[in-house]
């Protein structure tokens, strides 16, 4: 296994601890999400009210052995996905079917290819750029695709990025062992990652699990 695979690897299972509270990957997990995103479920917390579950769902309704399960839910989650709502009237049952769909074989597949599409993949693109090289710096960049969204407006991971990047505007020294270039000066990569953390916090709130 490649040293890439591995920091990959334990990024996800980090997030999945920030998600969920499990290392491995708790498919059929689904609840009433507090901060207001109607359902939460899967292994990265999809949600009914910013698409992503939805998403899941139609990939998954195109598998072979698909039985319908989420039929009647679909005009609804559309509906929700559309304005961000997170309402979860009309959606009765809802958990009880994704927790059936996750028996299915062909259902871990559609929640991974959707992860990997909306947030993994724009947020390795991000840690290429920074060149970091941990897998916690890599993790937080993970989910904070997730949480935020993997856009370049100030609340998502490009903005995020922009915001912390611009408070070095002179050489950060450290002890982590890597160092980034930011801006043309030398930031260790532990105190960008801190600064980083702080400039989401101060986006997302007290409530923002990564930090």
């Amino acid at each position: 296994v490649s040293t890439e695979a591995c920091s990959m690897l334990i990024s996800k299972q980090i997030v999945n601890l920030y998600q969920s509270g499990f290392l491995g990957s708790y498919t059929g997990r689904c609840e009433k999400d507090d901060s207001g995103s109607g359902y939460a479920s899967g292994y990265i917390s999809f949600t009914t009210a910013n698409g992503d579950a939805l998403e899941v769902i139609k990939m998954f309704s195109q598998s072979a052995n698909y039985t319908g399960v989420f039929d009647k839910y679909i005009d609804t989650l559309e509906k929700y996905a559309e304005s961000g709502s997170g309402s979860t009237e009309g959606l009765d049952g809802y958990c009880d079917a994704w927790l059936e769909a996750s028996s299915d074989l062909n259902f871990y597949p559609a929640q991974i290819a959707v992860a990997n599409a909306l947030y993994m993949n724009p947020s390795l693109q991000y840690a290429g750029k920074l060149k970091v090289e941990y897998a916690v710096s890599r993790a937080v960049l993970y989910d904070t695709a997730i949480v935020n969204g993997a856009g370049d407006d100030s609340d998502g991971l490009g903005g995020l990025i922009q915001a912390t990047n611009a408070q070095f505007t002179k050489k950060a020294t450290g002890d982590s062992g890597r160092t980034l270039s930011i801006n043309g000066v030398k930031v260790d990569e532990m105190i960008w990652l801190s600064k980083f953390l702080d400039v989401r916090l101060s986006k997302n709130g007290a409530g923002d699990k990564a930090n």
